[in-house]
């Protein structure tokens, strides 16, 4: 008697992997992906390079909201969180870093003595965020 064809055992022969695809291939094919990331940072450095080189601090100071240097602290935010997010190959990473740079440069542009301390305090909180999320996102 015959034994039926979805009885009957076929030799699996084991898959081979072939060495050309590797982790590192892998992650420079993201990072190629995310390029336009880097890409669009570098406008926002050229404006920040321009503000620093050719427009005078008085002149930008009061900009809509008074004392706040608002065109440097939007170029600085912005070419940061670009650069970040293609380094760090996530947003999130990106846009932490570059809040805690950008309220950096605030403090001290307001000339807040210890800005440091403060900035060390910040560092601290997004530390902490970063984990919880990281935490709740494997659960």
């Amino acid at each position: 008697m015959q034994k039926a064809k979805s009885r009957i055992k076929t030799s699996k022969q084991p898959k081979i992997r072939s060495h050309k695809t590797s982790s590192s291939s892998g992650l420079s094919k993201k990072y190629f992906r995310h390029l336009p990331l880097l890409f669009l940072s570098l406008p926002f450095y050229v404006g920040a390079y321009y503000i620093f080189t050719y427009i005078h601090p008085t002149q930008i100071q009061h900009f809509l909201i008074p004392n706040t240097y608002l065109p440097l602290q939007l170029v600085f935010f912005l070419g940061n969180f670009f650069l970040f997010s293609y380094l760090f190959l996530k947003t999130r990473r990106g846009l932490e870093l570059s809040l805690l740079l950008s309220l950096t440069l605030f403090l001290k542009l307001q000339m807040i003595s210890n800005y440091l301390f403060v900035a060390v305090g910040l560092l601290a909180i997004i530390f902490v965020v970063e984990i919880l999320v990281s935490l709740l996102k494997k659960e």
